[in-house]
């Protein structure tokens, strides 16, 4: 709501105390209601009218004292009488003057011994004063120019301070204007045609509309009904939300007490301390600084980064499997001895404690610190009323993380990282025009980098079923280590028999048949755990004490990894695998696409996850030095379609020198809208702009696994290179690409058209697969990007990206 300049008068609004629009509405209810209804209100609306006074406009109150009994009947079907002890009120028409009122109410709101009620402070006051102007204004627009201008009820929300607890509580108020009645004191005045601004397009402000409609007069007859609701719970949590998305850093002195006020309103305590302990990992590694541990209760007695990080695995390891607060009701010896690092709660003045844990994605960020210095303050009844303010100061450390790494980011970019050549005159524009307005002034902000109008190229090469052949080796591994350890126990028990270990041996053989079938996550951290810590145990013991079977426990350690502690046999096959198909097809789309820079610049970025994925961006808006045309984008396009062909080839002939055998997919997204990019700071990369333009990020991170319509087969297979496309004129134009890299015999005839299934948000999408030729060499193809280079690469040259 804009703030209204125009001052208000009690003169600008007039009004009366008026029963009958209650009475024509609980008439109107009757005549609809049941039988009951008619029963208990019917008896006060006769005798209400049987009493004229009542049912006209009323400006000396007097008049209400000899009905007072009968008054509260008919206000009854306003208030239930079973909410007593709620806070309500009924007014004279925008006036602070009361004509019934609850007992709290009176004792919360009206002034000793009046009837006007008392507004808590100036701020209250304007937005009131707004509020009824805009109401005002509103009924009449509503009764005779038909715009629904106002909502029949204003709500506004304003703080007060408790007299017993001196907490800060937030009360919602509620006016309800649907017993008031308006209507010009004599002839109609002229009242506007529109209440939009022909300027602007917005509503009016009351300002301008005050200047058009005469509220002089008017009269507005009727009662306002008043309800006060205690909202501190939801205030709270609103307030800290917008503390917490304005920060950053918990440092921030002012925004820090401002939540720890919220924190003690929100569960209901005054003299209570608030600590914000972060876990920050930047690149992997976890990062310390005074500027975000300074109102950390935990840290503020450690000084090393080794002391803090024995904090951070203890609490790590306190809710490694709780996502929900830990209570310390009582700190005492032996909450002390139970739990490492409480001393240091206790040593600052805490008896009563409460820990919860801010994660994100399952990683601990940090903790929230509640700490009373009375034993047995904090309950579990604080912890409920804690749990919905969790979300948000995970999402203040998240913000402050994002800070951080921005922050980091900057330094390594501008020390370390290059800007790649193609929008790195971009990068040194936007930096110059910076430094060139800081000069001038102080508060100057980032130009947003960002290009219009480029073309997108997405091709990806997938390792087939990798979370699978991950499994199956971390599977396998466990098996062979299990047995390894069965053996060495039958030899132990054969030399001394000993239960214990008859009873190891009984898990040994649980875990192998469980192990054979499918292994759940679940199951293989219990294998883990139990080879880490029982086996360990166990056979330290075996080897000091039976010396015949120390060679044997021997052996089983020296065939453990020396860094996990495990077998590592078939993961580390597989991870050299996929080590090296990455590698190979890395160091190839490299220097592919290094040549194809010199054709036309063009932005690149490749990732490795499970196989190699890339994406593309061209057009004018990158390159202005340089006339782009549709040329580069179809020349672009069969650069994409013959490099995953030979990537296919590539890992084909890879197969067999492998130590773990995997197949790669292939697949293009085929996009020939252009869309608008932007330059993402926090992940360093560019990200499409626009609503539209998502769908295209949409579609490309869910056809991964994509199958094709009315079928189970996946539209990505080994050897084949799936198109997908949304337009009939992209599929036209890959189609001009297959038949010449099928006469070039890089791939096989035919090809397939299929329909695929509807995703998530995506329908409508086809594709096209053909299949690659791995019997035949290619021909050299003249104007690739790649120059000289074959569409196939030869059995020499292959072998030499694959190391051989």
């Amino acid at each position: 709501m804009e703030t209204s300049l125009h001052p208000f008068d009690d003169t600008d609004i007039k009004s009366r105390l008026s029963f009958r629009p209650l009475v024509e509405a609980l008439k109107k209810n009757l005549a609809e209601g049941n039988p009951g209804m008619q029963k208990l209100y019917g008896r006060v609306v006769a005798e209400i009218e049987s009493h004229p006074e009542l049912l006209q406009p009323i400006t000396d109150l007097s008049i209400l004292e000899p009905h007072t009994e009968l008054i509260q009947e008919l206000l009854a079907s306003v208030f239930p009488p079973t909410t007593p002890n709620t806070f309500y009120a009924v007014a004279v028409p925008f006036k602070f003057q009361t004509v019934y009122a609850s007992r709290p109410f009176k004792t919360l709101f009206l002034k000793p011994g009046s009837i006007e009620i008392h507004v808590p402070n100036e701020q209250v006051e304007k937005s009131l004063d707004q509020e009824r102007l805009e109401f005002a204004c509103g009924m009449i627009l509503k009764k005779f120019c038909s715009y629904n201008y106002t909502p029949d009820t204003a709500r506004s929300v304003f703080p007060h301070t408790d007299p017993h607890t001196k907490l800060t509580r937030y009360l919602e108020l509620r006016i309800d204007t649907r017993f008031i009645d308006v209507n010009p004191i004599n002839e109609m005045p002229a009242l506007p045609k529109d209440i939009i601004c022909q300027t602007t397009r917005c509503i009016k402000t009351v300002d301008e509309l005050m200047e058009e409609i005469p509220l002089g007069k008017f009269v507005f007859d009727g009662i306002s009904v008043i309800r006060v609701n205690d909202v501190t719970d939801q205030e709270v949590i609103t307030q800290m939300k917008n503390s917490l998305l304005n920060i950053n850093a918990f440092a921030d002195a002012s925004v820090y007490t401002e939540l720890e006020s919220h924190i003690q309103s929100l569960i209901g305590l005054k003299d209570i301390k608030i600590g914000i302990t972060p876990f920050f990992k930047v690149n992997g590694h976890y990062v310390y600084s005074d500027l975000h541990n300074s109102n950390s209760l935990l840290f503020k007695h450690f000084h090393s980064i080794a002391d803090k990080d024995d904090a951070s695995d203890c609490c790590k390891l306190l809710f490694r499997e709780s996502n929900r607060p830990v209570i310390f009701q009582t700190l005492n010896e032996q909450t002390l001895s139970e739990v490492d690092y409480l001393q240091y709660y206790y040593m600052e003045g805490g008896r009563s404690l409460i820990i919860c844990p801010l994660k994100q994605n399952g990683e601990l960020l940090g903790i929230l610190e509640i700490v009373s210095e009375i034993p047995g303050k904090l309950t579990h009844t604080h912890v409920t009323k804690i749990e919905a303010a969790i979300p948000l100061f995970t999402l203040g450390l998240e913000k402050s993380l994002e800070t951080l790494d921005n922050q980091i980011d900057k330094v390594i970019k501008e020390q370390f990282t290059a800007v790649q050549p193609a929008v790195e005159w971009k990068f040194t524009e936007v930096a110059l025009n910076y430094i060139v307005s800081r000069q001038k002034h102080d508060d100057v902000k980032m130009e947003k980098i960002s290009f219009t109008d480029v073309y997108p190229l997405y091709g990806a090469i997938d390792i087939r079923n990798s979370s699978t052949e991950r499994s199956h080796a971390i599977q396998l591994d466990m098996i062979e280590q299990l047995e390894m350890a069965r053996k060495v126990l039958k030899k132990a028990q054969a030399d001394m028999p000993f239960p214990l270990l008859q009873e190891i041996e009984f898990k040994v053989d649980k875990y192998i048949a469980s192990a054979t079938d499918v292994l759940l996550s679940d199951e293989e951290i219990g294998i883990h755990d139990f080879l880490q810590g029982q086996i360990v145990s166990i056979f330290n013991h075996i080897q000091s004490t039976q010396p015949s079977v120390a060679k044997e426990v021997g052996q089983y350690f020296a065939s453990l990894d020396p860094q996990i502690g495990m077998i590592y046999h078939h993961r580390k096959e597989y991870e050299q695998s996929i080590g090296r198909i990455n590698d190979t097809l890395a160091h190839f789309i490299d220097k592919e696409q290094a040549a194809a820079q010199k054709v036309y610049p063009h932005y690149f970025e490749r990732y490795v996850t499970d196989g190699v994925e890339f994406n593309i961006y061209m057009g004018q808006s990158l390159t202005p030095r340089k006339k782009f045309d549709e040329i580069y984008l179809r020349n672009m396009k069969m650069w994409q379609l013959s490099v995953l062909a030979k990537a296919a080839r590539i890992t084909h002939n890879l197969e067999k020198h492998l130590p773990h055998a995997l197949l790669t997919t292939q697949l293009i997204l085929a996009h020939s809208i252009p869309l608008s990019i932007s330059f993402r700071t926090a992940e360093r990369k560019f990200d499409v702009d626009g609503a539209y333009n998502i769908r295209y990020e949409i579609i490309k991170k869910r056809i991964d696994k994509v199958r094709i319509k009315e079928t189970n087969e996946r539209l990505t297979q080994p050897g084949k290179i799936g198109i997908v496309y949304s337009q009939a004129k992209d599929a036209t134009e890959y189609m001009e690409y297959i038949e010449f890299l099928q006469n070039q015999k890089l791939i096989k005839p035919g090809v397939e058209q299929l329909d695929l299934e509807e995703l998530q948000g995506v329908v409508g999408l086809k594709a096209l697969r053909v299949e690659v030729n791995f019997e035949h060499e290619a021909k050299i193809v003249p104007g690739t990007p790649s120059g000289e280079s074959k569409i196939e690469l030869s059995n020499t040259t292959t072998q030499q990206l694959i190391g051989k």
